[in-house]
């Protein structure tokens, strides 16, 4: 792993907290200890292990979810990506925290790579406003989910301007007026 990937969360965290003035304990970085467990939860609940290749969560936001999960699909939709997520307020039930992961880029051969976060709805509007506006920090326009901490949901963006939305109590309404495929 290049030295970037092992700092880059590191220097997302202390930017955005700086950038948005937001506390630690609302927005942060998933502890190294916790970061297995909760990304094999994701993948468990959410990924598509069913395909030989260009399976997994890097492709989930494409190539669709678990078939268990695609049970679930609340919809997918074509959205702007510089403003889609000033809508999280809405789609998300309630304020709690999430987890929010970007893609950190591999190639399809390559094992996936994220980093992955905890944050309040209200606060990753804001970290994604700063993102979004600075190209994620220059590291281009990577995919990203973000999920309920219970696993009841799961809502993918990926680089085709494309939201996803899986699961149990998500609202889209604020999308019926969008592009609906």
């Amino acid at each position: 792993m290049s030295g970037l990937k092992k700092t880059f969360p590191y220097f997302v965290e202390r930017e955005l907290l700086q950038k948005c003035n937001i506390s630690k304990d609302r927005f942060h970085k998933v502890r190294g200890s916790q970061w297995k467990g909760v990304y094999q939860a994701i993948t468990e609940k959410f990924a598509d292990k069913t395909k030989t290749w260009k399976n997994g969560l890097h492709w989930a936001n494409t190539n669709g979810y678990s078939p268990k999960s695609m049970k679930k699909l609340v919809g997918c939709y074509s959205v702007d990506y510089a403003t889609w997520f000033y809508q999280l307020p809405k789609i998300v039930p309630e304020d709690d925290m999430v987890y929010f992961l970007i893609d950190g880029g591999s190639y399809w051969y390559e094992s996936e790579q994220f980093w992955i976060f905890e944050s309040g709805i209200s606060e990753l509007t804001k970290a994604l406003s700063v993102l979004t506006q600075s190209a994620f920090f220059n590291l281009g326009w990577p995919d990203y989910y973000i999920v309920s901490k219970k696993y009841k949901w799961i809502i993918g963006f990926n680089h085709h301007d494309m939201v996803s939305l899986v699961g149990e109590g998500l609202n889209p309404e604020c999308f019926l007026g969008d592009t609906h495929v």
